[in-house]
């Protein structure tokens, strides 16, 4: 068993960052130090895995650790940018020129995680942000390359610092990043003794002149700093995920919609352009999804050199070819099934999979790109569609029932999506609708689906809908919401997820011939259970809409697949 000293920084309105001493890099921030202090293990034994990722020796994972802590500094901390850090006593000890070849060592491979992550980042994804007080992950690598000399200015003399950070910032961006660091590294390699030995209280480059500094914190410092951003931007990166998928989500839930209030002759028999059908598209977007997951496969298992190239045009002949005949019901089938199948296969790829750049024979292409053109290919479809229908000019009708089943569970998706975009100590605080909450919003859904089922159901057994009459539409959805008020947010999203499960399963027990049913309704003198399920899939999507923004891609057709 090993026995770790832990030392903690708590600001002075709680914040707190425990420092793992012994395993140079190691760090934890919380809200809170209960907070810091219960994900101190799951911190150590995830260092250790770096450690050994990286072929440095390291306790087995299953091995029981303890911790104590052995210092507290109070009301400051490395927590925003100035910040002082506090110098605890074993950062005093002189360092030795092997000590500092060791770190020299650890900030090798924080520098290579950092660097795959980051290299084959375009400037879409680099200067993005998730919100605006968020700083974009161009930003973020500029600042370690500017902390790093900052922690190396703390322990030598200005005079002495290298020549070349006065033209640093006019580099490009990985260039700067590695002239800084090859710099610092040399600088630190030259320190005398004393320099090693001294306690130093810069005054230049700080608000905070009496902060001390020693080698040893400097160093801890700029291992720590590098891993702490390197961690941000991993979460970025999976927010920019996230906004993809949401997107992906957006486009797929306005494509089914588009197909709904069409009857199946129509779907099957009226080409939307040349000899295509609606359901030749569906078959045709279901084939580039699985195209495009056999891909994502090739490219996990390392294997992307049997990356294949593709004629677009050819390669559309050969699908409309082999799908023309299929039925409705399979078309739509195929297109659900190899969506969830891409996006299974897009879950298990790594930051660095995703955005790594594949250099083929046929030109430069990523997992990135084949998940945003999956997103581009609907949208495009959908607009063919849209068009079609323009065209058409018919009055909307009573679909086939898998068509609407397949758009509500696309607007379910959608929400599901949006949904994950709002960080969750926000779903009850952040207004994403008016004066509305999240949960408000997501609450307002579920009311509106519930009274939805409760007609259905009676409508399944032939039965005129008894369910309340909303005379004033904007009073009840009040009266609902400050009912929900004091439900926490994990009943209210529970309360989401049953009601629609409810949904779908009395649509999916209904028959065509009742779905085309007559029934006096609330709202005007007659309406089928199918209006009544349109009516729930239109407000559903709306309120989706209202979470989606800051998209993670530009939306331009003609791009390469």
């Amino acid at each position: 068993m090993v026995n770790y000293a832990v030392y903690l920084e708590i600001a002075s309105e709680g914040r707190c960052m425990a420092h793992v001493l012994d395993l140079p890099g190691c760090t934890v921030r919380a809200a809170t130090r209960d907070e810091v202090l219960q994900r101190l293990p799951d911190a150590i034994r995830a260092y250790h895995a770096w450690l050994r990722t990286h072929g440095e020796p390291a306790p087995p994972a299953d091995e029981p650790l303890t911790y104590s802590v052995a210092g507290e500094s109070s009301g400051f901390g490395p927590f925003d940018p100035g910040d002082a850090a506090a110098l605890f006593p074993p950062d005093l000890p002189p360092i030795t020129p092997t000590e500092i070849e060791r770190y020299f060592r650890l900030m090798g491979y924080a520098r290579a995680d950092l660097l795959a992550l980051v290299r084959d980042l375009p400037d879409e994804v680099l200067d993005w942000q998730p919100d605006a007080q968020s700083f974009p992950i161009r930003r973020l690598l500029r600042h370690i390359g500017n902390a790093e000399q900052w922690y190396v200015s703390r322990v030598v003399a200005q005079e002495t610092l290298p020549t070349q950070w006065a033209h640093g910032e006019e580099m490009p961006l990985l260039e700067y990043l590695d002239m800084t660091r090859q710099t610092a590294l040399a600088r630190l390699r030259q320190t005398t003794e004393e320099e090693r030995t001294r306690v130093t209280h810069p005054a230049y480059w700080t608000q905070h002149p009496e902060e001390p500094w020693t080698m040893r914190k400097a160093l801890r410092r700029f291992l720590e700093h590098e891993r702490e951003h390197t961690a941000q931007i991993r979460t970025v990166l999976a927010q920019w995920r996230a906004h993809l998928l949401a997107h992906l989500a957006s486009e797929r839930a306005k494509l089914w919609q588009l197909l709904v209030g069409l009857d199946e002759e129509t779907l099957t028999q009226h080409p939307v352009f040349a000899d295509w059908t609606a359901k030749d598209l569906l078959a045709h977007i279901a084939a580039w999804d699985e195209f495009h997951t056999q891909r994502v496969a090739l490219l996990q298992v390392g294997q992307e050199a049997d990356i294949p190239a593709v004629d677009l045009d050819e390669h559309n002949a050969v699908i409309h070819a082999q799908r023309r005949d299929w039925l409705l019901d399979r078309a739509v089938e195929a297109c659900q099934s190899a969506r969830e199948e891409f996006l299974q296969a897009l879950a298990s790829l790594t930051e660095e999979q995703l955005h790594r750049r594949l250099c083929l024979p046929w030109g430069e292409t990523s997992a990135r790109r084949w998940a945003q053109n999956r997103a581009r290919h609907d949208a495009w479809h959908a607009a063919d569609v849209h068009t079609w229908r323009q065209r058409l000019a018919l009055p909307p009708r009573v679909g086939p029932k898998v068509v609407l089943l397949a758009a509500l569970k696309a607007m379910h998706d959608e929400l599901e999506h949006a949904v994950a975009l709002v960080p969750a100590a926000e779903r009850e605080t952040r207004l994403v609708c008016g004066e509305w909450t999240l949960k408000d919003v997501v609450g307002h859904i579920a009311d509106w689906e519930r009274l939805a089922v409760e007609g259905l159901r009676q409508m399944a057994a032939g039965q005129a809908p008894r369910v309340e009459r909303v005379r004033d539409i904007h009073t009840w959805n009040q009266a609902h919401v400050l009912a929900r008020r004091d439900q926490p947010w994990e009943a209210v999203w529970q309360d989401v997820q049953t009601t629609h499960r409810d949904l779908m399963e009395v649509l999916q027990g209904m028959s065509q011939a009742t779905l085309c049913q007559e029934f006096p309704a609330p709202w005007q003198p007659a309406a089928t259970p199918y209006d009544w399920a349109v009516i729930i899939l239109s407000h559903g999507r709306t309120h989706a809409a209202d979470l989606e923004t800051n998209p993670p891609y530009p939306l331009r057709r003609g791009e390469p697949t």
